[in-house]
């Protein structure tokens, strides 16, 4: 797993990323005296602040990229401030823990960040000329209260006055909802590792630059976005180079697949990785077969199979060498570099939890595609 220990609410995240492709970024935000470090570092990169105190830190803390963080101060015992006030030509706007933003825009962008009880962007007195809200699935179905998503898009827009949704969806990449009418879908893109810690802070400040601030038309930044954020997972850097971006590769084929997880479950660390892969996956989209998990459970027509390669049994071996004779995809969780790996034809091998998801996931994807 990834070690990761970094003061980045996503205000600051966002902000670092617009900061290192526009020269004219601005962050209104909470800060705790023990917050300076962090402060001075964005600072550094040239961003200006308007800092509203708090009186402590708020922590997250993941055991592993997918997994649902652990918030300290618990959320019910975090203290509300009074809201910031913004104003400026573009705008983008994520709902807070500790408090709220007032804004008034040009052009603005809305990230509510949370699936309990969105509030709409009007709702606290902010105003745009122009205003695009940016969710997800879940966050688009529980602001609407409608679950067919080109239906929850309309009903968005016509409850907020929103010029464009964007609604991401994981793997499947994202729709750009305009109020012509007009939708894009918008692809993943494939990365060489997965970090997940951030992606969708990425992905708004990427999509607010594009679009709210240097006018680019609303799929070409979201698309742009989707590249940035890929980038990102590779690397946890916010250099969004333009010639490496337009050689990305897409997530390409239909939604869902068939995924056989093989792994051991001697030990409770063994057993607690497998259920882990198997929440993950089936998170991602996945159908999830595993014969170590489930009685009697052996998926002889998956469209990927995915490794935990620690303390195979020969039962698993068999299984997964019947298998490749049958060309399908094979991923393999390898994360103890100091132990022989089990399944050396592997297609794809990596030391990353997250990543050997993500790439089970696009295997299963393409394969079912064929």
């Amino acid at each position: 797993m990834p070690f990761w220990d970094a003061t980045f609410g996503s205000g600051a995240r966002a902000a670092a990323a617009v900061a290192a492709n526009c020269s004219d970024v601005e962050l209104h935000t909470y800060a705790s005296p023990s917050d300076q470090l962090a402060l001075a570092a964005l600072r550094n990169q040239g961003i200006r602040l308007s800092i509203t105190s708090r009186p402590s830190p708020i922590a997250f803390a993941y055991f592993h990229p997918l997994s649902v963080p652990y918030i300290q101060p618990a959320p019910a015992h975090i203290k509300r401030q009074p809201s910031l006030n913004v104003s400026g030509e573009a705008v983008l706007r994520f709902g807070f823990l500790e408090g709220d933003a007032v804004v008034k825009a040009n052009r603005a962008v809305y990230d509510p960040q949370t699936w309990r009880n969105p509030q709409p962007f009007a709702a606290n007195g902010s105003t745009a000329d122009e205003l695009a809200v940016v969710l997800n699935e879940l966050e688009l179905q529980h602001a609407t209260g409608v679950a067919e998503p080109d239906e929850a898009a309309a009903e968005l827009m016509k409850k907020q006055g929103a010029a464009i949704v964007v609604v991401k969806g994981g793997t499947r990449g994202a729709i750009v909802y305009e109020r012509s009418g007009h939708s894009s879908h918008i692809p993943a893109y494939r990365s060489s590792r997965v970090f997940k810690i951030g992606t969708g802070d990425v992905f708004s400040a990427m999509f607010a630059l594009h679009w709210a601030q240097e006018g680019v038309e609303a799929a070409k930044a979201a698309d742009l976005a989707s590249r940035s954020v890929s980038l990102y997972c590779a690397t946890r850097n916010f250099g969004f180079d333009r010639a490496l971006m337009s050689r990305l590769l897409p997530v390409s084929g239909a939604a869902g697949g068939s995924v056989s997880l093989e792994g051991a479950t001697e030990t409770l660390g063994q057993r607690f990785v497998m259920e882990e892969a198997r929440f993950a996956l089936r998170e991602l989209g996945m159908d999830v077969h595993c014969p170590e998990l489930e009685f009697g459970s052996n998926n002889t027509s998956a469209s990927a199979i995915l490794v935990i390669d620690d303390g195979l049994s020969l039962e698993s071996l068999s299984r997964i060498q019947v298998a490749k004779a049958t060309a399908i995809p094979l991923v393999t969780l390898h994360e103890r570099a100091d132990t022989p790996n089990s399944v050396a034809d592997s297609d794809w091998i990596t030391d990353d939890f997250t990543t050997a998801m993500y790439l089970t996931a696009w295997a299963a994807k393409s394969k079912k595609n064929r």
